[in-house]
């Protein structure tokens, strides 16, 4: 071999050696990220989607990216969907882009919100589960198998009240069942044994319990004054006196469109009907659900909320109405 061949030589193995160190620094290394997560949008092939990676700094070779996709066998099976990606390095994206497992999305439900609301929320996170999450909810059936707590429910029932408060970590492309059944476990969870067996002890039923921590979580703010109530509502439950609370008035109204009237005839109207209304009115949080299983015995009979968000008792009816014109008829 002359020296021609030689330095021939040298150049193509110094060239190879560039090459995959090219490949070593550019593709497989650690990179400056843009954002948490990425969004490949439906019907982008692979040279759009390393475009994508690159604009974003998730790589720095869209051409060493698209050789390994190539490689792999795994040019055609890049999915669309928004991922996070900010931790890995760069051949491990070609798995995750394969695999389709995107980036979770945090969605928080409130204490107090209803299905529907819930179902807004998840619209404005984006998450498909949206589209008819508020229709799924209202057929409690589909899941009786599986929780037990739903088993005694009448046949017709929603799961409004069972939609545990929390913030939850949904993939975008989770449909309502599964959205669903995450509340469901959580709220399993939060009703403890010892929960149950207290409910038990005092001759109630689950649901019972849950549509008066319903009541609660919309009546009353603080964990004392839910205790308060509880008792006062019991025991009005036990008296046969009518419940006479305005939260299911609203949430009537809120279902139905109904304007806000103490005469409507509806079995949510506790001015005119005794006992419970026939459902939760909104999903309540922990404290409601503690507070109604564990009531506070009082002298009181009535109760309202000032302005400033106190609630005020009162023993006697002359005094809940003296309670009204100082508070409420300003």
């Amino acid at each position: 071999m002359d020296n021609s061949q030689k330095i021939a030589w040298l150049a193509l193995g110094g060239l190879l050696l560039a090459v995959c160190l090219a490949a070593v620094f550019e593709f497989g290394g650690p990179h400056r990220r843009q954002g948490d997560t990425i969004t490949i949008l439906r019907g982008e092939n692979a040279f759009q989607i390393a475009d994508d990676l690159k604009a974003e700094g998730y790589i720095k070779s869209k051409l060493l990216f698209l050789f390994e996709a190539a490689r792999s066998g795994n040019f055609k099976n890049l999915k669309f969907g928004e991922y996070d990606l900010k931790t890995l390095a760069a051949r491990q994206i070609i798995d995750v882009l394969v695999s389709g497992k995107t980036a979770a999305r945090a969605v928080t439900v409130i204490p107090g919100q209803t299905a529907r609301d819930i179902g807004q929320s998840l619209a404005k996170a984006k998450i498909a589960a949206a589209d008819g999450f508020a229709d799924a909810a209202e057929n409690a059936a589909n899941y009786k198998d599986e929780f037990d707590f739903l088993q005694n429910l009448p046949a017709d029932s929603g799961l409004e009240g069972y939609l545990f408060p929390d913030t939850y970590h949904v993939d975008p492309k989770a449909d309502p069942a599964s959205v669903i059944r995450a509340m469901l476990e959580n709220f399993d969870g939060k009703l403890t044994p010892d929960m149950r067996n207290k409910v038990g002890a005092q001759k109630k039923s689950v649901n019972d319990v849950v549509i008066m921590a319903s009541i609660l979580e919309k009546e009353v703010k603080t964990l004392e004054d839910k205790k308060i109530v509880a008792g006062i509502l019991w025991k009005r439950l036990k008296n046969k006196m009518p419940l006479q609370v305005d939260s299911s008035l609203l949430y009537y109204k809120i279902s139905d469109g109904k304007t806000i009237d103490k005469d409507i005839d509806s079995p949510y109207n506790t001015y005119k009907y005794a006992g419970l209304p026939p459902g939760p009115i909104c999903n309540p949080g922990g404290d409601s659900l503690e507070a109604a299983i564990e009531p506070i015995d009082t002298s009181y009979w009535y109760y309202l909320s000032a302005p400033d968000g106190a609630t005020v008792f009162s023993k006697t009816y002359d005094e809940h109405l003296a309670n009204i014109a100082r508070y409420l008829n300003k």
